[in-house]
């Protein structure tokens, strides 16, 4: 039974109290949800999207102060994928020519005859040695020179030497001329000795066959003939030069030797003609 004597007011307030109870309890239920929910990692909930701007906030931000309301939310700078680095391509192969195909076995039929070896050509003739026609004691020799004899021959008695200052015998003829007079040979034969000694000077002497040599000395040092050549009568083998120490005296002149079989002969008995 209830109390008469308390005011109707009492009952509304305990009626308010219990709301106001309900209503905290209902809140914190579904905060609790919420942050539940906010704290899910799971694969069955996703969070919505939302796009940052001044006008858009994040719900959940709201319940951290006033301020969050107005913070734009940041969107993260996508980071460019690593460029991977540039390789050099390899250097190509040098590859081997190919083999050349062997050629097919010939056919014994089809092959050609063998080409007979060439007969070797003839060895050309040997050259003919020039000859000459032997000097005989019926010939006769030209003079080399035109000139007066300054010492005849003389082997059967002395005579006065003025070079030597002594009286001796003489085996040649010498003949005075004038340096660079063209000297001439005596008849045909063939030169088999040119050079110089202390008696003679530069000389040449020439075979004449038949065991007939002359040798003309007291040239000129630059003589127009070798050894071996073959001479003609007249032909100018040398020119006058200036005389040696053992004739010095004599002046410039030309010394005519001719022997037969190694022994002096009288170059008088064969000089019969002077040249043209």
């Amino acid at each position: 039974m209830k109390n008469v004597s308390e005011p109707e007011g009492s009952v509304f307030r305990k009626k308010g109290f219990f709301i106001a109870l309900y209503s905290c309890l209902g809140v914190v239920a579904i905060l609790a949800v919420v942050v539940a929910f906010a704290n899910r990692g799971g694969t069955d909930y996703e969070e919505p999207a939302v796009y940052a701007g001044a006008d858009q906030v994040d719900p959940i931000m709201a319940q951290a102060g006033e301020e969050a309301w107005f913070r734009p939310r940041q969107t993260p700078t996508p980071t460019p994928p690593p460029v991977p680095p540039r390789t050099q391509p390899p250097a190509p192969r040098e590859q081997a020519p190919p083999a050349a195909p062997e050629p097919p076995p010939a056919d014994a039929s089809d092959a050609e005859p063998p080409t007979p070896p060439a007969e070797p050509a003839p060895a050309p003739p040997a050259p003919v040695a020039e000859t000459f026609e032997p000097f005989t004691e019926d010939d006769r020799m030209l003079w080399p020179v035109y000139g007066d004899v300054v010492m005849p021959f003389s082997m059967e008695s002395l005579i006065f030497d003025p070079t030597m200052d002594h009286f001796r015998t003489n085996d040649n003829l010498r003949i005075s001329a004038s340096e660079g007079d063209p000297v001439r040979a005596g008849a045909d034969g063939r030169v088999i000795s040119v050079g110089n000694d202390f008696f003679r000077g530069n000389y040449v002497t020439i075979d004449h066959g038949d065991g007939w040599t002359s040798t003309f000395g007291q040239l000129m040092e630059n003589v127009l003939v070798n050894e071996g050549d073959v001479v003609r009568g007249g032909q100018v083998i040398g020119g006058v030069g200036q005389p040696s120490i053992s004739g010095s005296l004599n002046g410039t002149h030309v010394h005519l030797h001719i022997t037969r079989d190694d022994q002096p002969v009288n170059p008088y008995e064969l000089l019969t003609a002077r040249y043209e």
